[in-house]
């Protein structure tokens, strides 16, 4: 059994463009729709997955969780703030890591989310070109580290792409890990659509479609994964 941590962003003030909401919000999603492809994936019974579910957590405490769950992996899940201008995805990993490990971990997830992405990236870094220690999360974690930009969320068009295609950039995420740990993933066949999830945990009706045509600004592709895993599914 590989035990792995997906860490989610703890930024709730980091506000995005348009309808993204905040980086920790649009992160504990992500991170776990991955989790979601991870287990349905083919060789869901090989991973214990560990995450940060609690959003009051700081990031010392994540690392001090990750730490003490002796994880053979830590995946910790971003998006980009910075110029309005500013596109794409980049990956970093600790400076010192022992070759193999974090770096390959970085390599993996950036080829599969770059080729998600629908413009430049931005390449694999490390993370001494941002602070010269490095990164607390990548530094501090005793399993090999890698974190993830997934795409600038202060950047408009990035953000309509990511919302409109959330379940591309997970299952990408998704087969990164696999690779790592030596797995081959398999696209899931019960795939549930968003309308299957609304069904789930609203009263569906008419009203719904036609409050969508009213209000096509509404992200109701988050707002169908926020109701779906805030009742645990």
């Amino acid at each position: 059994m590989v035990k792995i941590y997906l860490s989610a962003s703890t930024q709730e003030n980091n506000k995005g463009a348009g309808s993204y909401g905040t980086e920790e919000q649009n992160m504990h999603i992500l991170r776990d729709r991955t989790e979601y492809f991870i287990k349905n994936g083919g060789h869901g019974d090989k991973f214990t997955v560990y995450k940060n579910s609690n959003k009051a957590w700081t990031l010392t405490q994540i690392v001090n969780d990750s730490n003490a769950k002796n994880v053979k992996s830590h995946w910790a899940f971003h998006s980009n703030a910075g110029s309005t201008s500013g596109r794409g995805c980049e990956v970093y990993y600790y400076y010192k890591t022992q070759p193999g490990t974090g770096d390959k971990m970085a390599e993996l997830w950036y080829k599969e989310i770059s080729a998600v992405t629908p413009t430049a990236d931005r390449g694999v870094k490390k993370d001494s070109v941002l602070y010269s220690n490095g990164l607390y999360e990548t530094r501090e974690t005793k399993a090999p580290a890698a974190l993830c930009e997934h795409f600038f969320h202060s950047n408009q068009n990035d953000v309509t792409f990511y919302l409109a295609n959330v379940d591309l950039f997970a299952m990408a995420s998704a087969i990164a890990i696999y690779k790592y740990h030596g797995y081959t993933f398999t696209k899931p066949s019960n795939l549930k659509s968003y309308e299957q999830i609304l069904k789930e945990v609203s009263n569906y009706s008419a009203v719904w479609v036609d409050f969508v045509k009213k209000h096509p600004e509404v992200n109701l592709k988050g707002l169908i994964q926020l109701l779906y895993y805030k009742q645990g599914k």
